[in-house]
């Protein structure tokens, strides 16, 4: 994957914490030079910060320096014109937590400990309730902490904020009093399966006249991690978070050695329930399903499924998934010149298993082998959810090739855009284009070369990946090595595994990618997002749904063979309207339309977040 925003080495630096006082900015991080020492950068913007020399001094109770080796994280609060610190240090596996005081914001003297918590906090600036300043903590869950005097603190009996999860971490980014509470921005970190840290921003707003009660909290994080960054070996963590009007932004520590930041836009919805995305939903046709099983083609019996789509000379040639009477899939051909109403339908199937990746032969005499691989009912194998892309005079058709034991696998084949037409079925000798001993599906191809290279999505549980190849004239050889990587989200509706749909279409506001995804949370459903990747470098997503686009909601996606499927494979654009083809319960072929530029704006408005270099001389 290309990786934004981030630095070039530069010497040692370690993120500690951001402060916003009034119209500034303030960035502190410990750096190494004749010794280790915590500089403070100052912005109006919060984005570029030029040289200072200014440095924080931080004392223990006695007035000695404290160990700055040992320093985590700075949370700063103001007090009628004095500073608050609440800084965290960690020795070996134990974290502890003090609190200093400041008259200028530069010499801080410690004043006490906070044995209750050991966690990233802060004290909510200028102010007080019952006489008591408030602090809140985070660690599983995030608490409320009182104090008299800033040295003694006692902690309230329970949190204020539950963790979603037993996995889940609360860390304190930014507290502010606004007109309606206090606002607590929080970054939420979980640990995936492979030990990786991963990390959404969250806010919550608490009463002002009892900050233990919680008044709004989004329901959905303003921003998580780009699914990219997993694929690489750095360790990157947030360490700070500030508002700058309208904008959230965020501040991360790349490898003890860069600065990275993070400008969310629209932050203002986090402050009203009623504000929210825009809608992205497809609209499910009224004819659904255009396509069923026909039970005298014994080819075609009992499911006609996930079908490819393209649009040429006028109409819209649907490429099907077919299973007949010996339980093999093959490809099936219908067309519609208005994109939902079926002009003409093949009698015969237009694509058959030749090869030996692509079946096994069935004995009749026997019942058919269970394999962990088989999927929509298929269990002698054969040629599955077909994708089509056009380049150049060539139709070139990806699909799931499976022998019916092996894990499946990607194949390619092409055939002339003339002989298509003329329906001579005359395909090219498929090719294996994935790895073998790994299941790897829903491959599609870019319809044009971007910065020369060809560019291949697919998917190896549970990723999307991203191939960028010089041609495709795979001669069974050589394999996708899936180079770069979309990630499912943790906590989202897309959380368990993704995959891409239809082919990408190429619009003005970038590629739009309409894919399907199966959440932990409703894991037994296929859903549908839309996404949208930079025009020039499709490793970088712009936009991506937040909420599913379409649900599998109807009977014909819940009443056949897997309940619950809802498993796009092509899309075409009729003017303006995006139409989007797809399997309704691994049986039958259905259709869900959208205004395209309206689906476009929409999706804008999920944006990914972007990422800006900090301009930090050292």
């Amino acid at each position: 994957m290309s990786v934004r925003g981030i630095l070039k080495d530069i010497t040692s630096l370690k993120g500690l914490g951001a402060f916003k006082d009034q119209n500034k900015v303030r960035l502190y991080y410990l750096s190494q030079n004749n010794q280790l020492q915590i500089n403070i950068s100052q912005s109006s913007d919060g984005l570029n910060f030029p040289e200072s020399k200014d440095k924080l001094i931080l004392y223990d109770s006695r007035g000695r320096n404290v160990r700055l080796n040992n320093l985590e994280t700075i949370r700063i609060s103001r007090h009628n014109g004095e500073y608050v610190m609440v800084y965290r240090v960690k020795k070996g596996l134990v974290s502890s937590l003090f609190t200093a005081r400041s008259k200028e914001s530069v010499n801080f003297r410690t004043i006490g400990r906070v044995p209750q918590i050991s966690d990233t906090a802060q004290i909510v600036s200028d102010f007080k309730h019952h006489d008591n300043f408030v602090m809140f903590a985070g660690g599983r869950d995030i608490r409320i902490l009182t104090s008299k005097d800033l040295v003694k603190w006692k902690m309230q009996r329970k949190a204020v904020l539950l963790s979603a999860s037993g996995n889940g971490h609360y860390e304190i980014g930014a507290i502010e009093k606004i007109a309606n509470g206090i606002s607590v921005l929080f970054f939420q970190k979980f640990i995936s399966g492979d030990g990786k840290s991963y990390y959404s921003i969250h806010a919550a707003i608490f009463d002002q006249n009892n900050p233990e009660k919680l008044i709004f909290k989004t329901e959905d994080s303003l921003w998580e991690q780009p699914g990219e960054w997993s694929h690489l070996e750095i360790n990157i963590q947030p360490f700070g978070l500030i508002t700058q009007g309208s904008r959230l932004i965020s501040y991360w520590d790349l490898n003890g050695r860069e600065i990275l930041s993070i400008v969310h836009d629209q932050v203002k919805r986090v402050y009203t329930e009623e504000k929210s995305l825009s809608p992205i939903l497809l609209k499910k046709i009224r004819e659904n399903p255009i396509l069923k099983p026909i039970a005298d083609h014994f080819w075609e019996s009992k499911a006609t499924f996930n079908p490819a789509a393209i649009y040429d000379e006028g109409k819209v040639h649907i490429v099907y998934r077919a299973i007949g009477d010996h339980d093999m899939s093959m490809l099936g051909y219908a067309s519609s010149k208005d994109g939902i109403n079926i002009d003409e339908r093949l009698d015969e199937p237009i694509y058959v298993p030749t090869e030996p990746f692509e079946f096994q032969n069935a004995d009749t005499g026997k019942p058919i082998p269970l394999s962990p691989y088989a999927s929509g009912g298929g269990g002698y194998g054969g040629v599955e959810d077909p994708r089509i892309t056009r380049i150049g005079k060539k139709f070139y058709m990806t699909y799931v090739a499976y022998d019916g034991s092996n894990p499946p696998r990607v194949a390619l084949t092409s055939i002339k855009v003339s002989d298509f037409r003329n329906k001579k079925w005359n395909w090219k000798k498929p090719v294996l284009i994935s790895a073998p001993n790994v299941v790897n599906k829903n491959a599609v191809i870019f319809p044009e070369k971007i910065n020369g290279k060809y560019v291949i999505m697919h998917r190896v549980f549970p990723n999307i990946l991203i191939d960028f190849v010089d041609h495709l004239d795979f001669d069974g050889s050589q394999f996708l090595r899936g180079d770069f990587m979309i990630r499912p989200r943790i906590s989202s509706w897309d959380s368990r595994k993704v995959g891409v749909g239809a082919p990408p279409i190429k619009t003005d506001k970038g590629w739009l990618i309409i894919y399907h995804a199966v959440g932990d949370d409703d894991p037994g459903r296929y859903k549908m997002g839309a996404m949208l990747l930079d025009l020039s470098d499709p490793t970088r997503i712009i936009a991506r749904s937040a909420k599913p686009i379409l649900e599998p909601e109807e009977y014909y996606e819940n009443e056949g063979f897997k309940y619950g499927v809802a498993y796009p494979c092509g899309a075409v654009t009729l003017d303006n309207t995006l139409m989007v083809y797809y399997g309704g319960a691994d049986m039958v072929t259905c259709v869900a339309t959208a205004e395209l530029s309206t689906l476009l704006n929409n999706l804008l408005d999920h944006s990914e977040g972007e990422l800006h270099k900090l301009n930090i001389p050292l």
